[in-house]
């Protein structure tokens, strides 16, 4: 474990966390602060090439999902909703004093996002989502099964990281990744409780936010990979068309996973929608 990421019991949970504030004690400014929030079966680890980038501007807040990295694993009978998620963040929040936050999720961390702006909006400054569908496709519902009945099934016959590892190229641009971040990404997910997966992947698959998007006021960057497979092209439009303070940026040339391989670009592009809101 990194040294400076905190394990703290909050509520039911021992959550894992890092709070990075390196900016100037002298400055006058109040800091804001990014909330960065990992995807489907994932931790924060995978948001690491974003907090430099970012470390100057904003404090910087991370923190792994009940059930991922080295928060706490819950029951093999647990199931999953995007609301429960939401309040472990907002959990958190309170616990370090943490009034509003600008919002980066990734993939599904997005979704969860997008379900704390319906219910929550006070807390956050600005959503950006990277890679973010407001419904999974169905092709996807399909491909990941790896041939067998369900998803579940495909997690028991092959466990969850080589089921990561032949499905890789749908969450991952491979063709720009190098061997070892794709080694590192089947590695860490890997690592996830089969029971975990399942019930993320049954909430997953049965949320949908199109109905409620026109209700999400706060301020959106729709960010992602102009060929991603699964937050496509035609459903990003679509998704900035019902949302009233929505921009829409896709990165040429990309699939899916400009989190980790266009972080650059990902931070350019969000610093300036930020910068353009005050």
């Amino acid at each position: 474990m990194n040294p400076t990421f905190r394990i703290e019991s909050i509520k039911d949970l021992y959550v894992h966390f890092d709070l990075c504030d390196y900016l100037p004690p002298w400055q006058d400014q109040p800091s804001q602060t990014c909330f960065l929030y990992h995807g489907y079966a994932r931790h924060m680890a995978f948001w690491q090439p974003w907090v430099p980038l970012l470390a100057n501007d904003y404090k910087v807040l991370r923190m792994d999902q009940r059930g991922c990295g080295q928060t706490t694993i819950p029951p093999k009978d647990y199931e999953y909703t995007f609301q429960a998620l939401v309040q472990d963040a907002i959990d958190l929040l309170d616990h370090l004093n943490i009034d509003r936050v600008h919002w980066v999720g990734e993939s599904s961390g997005g979704i969860v996002g997008l379900a704390m702006a319906l219910t929550h909006p006070d807390r956050l400054l600005s959503l950006t989502l990277c890679d973010t569908p407001f419904k999974r496709p169905s092709h996807i519902d399909s491909t990941y099964t790896l041939g067998e009945v369900d998803r579940a099934t495909a997690f028991a016959k092959y466990g969850v990281g080589e089921w990561c590892r032949q499905t890789l190229s749908y969450r991952l641009d491979t063709n720009k990744a190098s061997h070892e971040l794709c080694e590192w990404y089947i590695a860490q997910m890997g690592a996830v409780p089969v029971h975990v997966a399942n019930s993320l992947e049954k909430m997953i698959g049965s949320g949908d936010l199109w109905p409620h998007l026109p209700n999400i006021k706060i301020p959106t960057l729709i960010l992602g990979g102009q060929d991603s497979p699964i937050a496509q092209a035609p459903q990003m439009k679509a998704m900035q068309a019902q949302m009233p303070s929505a921009k829409l940026v896709a990165l040429e040339g990309y699939r899916h996973g400009v989190n980790l391989l266009a972080p650059q670009r990902c931070v350019t592009e969000m610093k300036q929608f930020i910068s353009n809101l005050k």
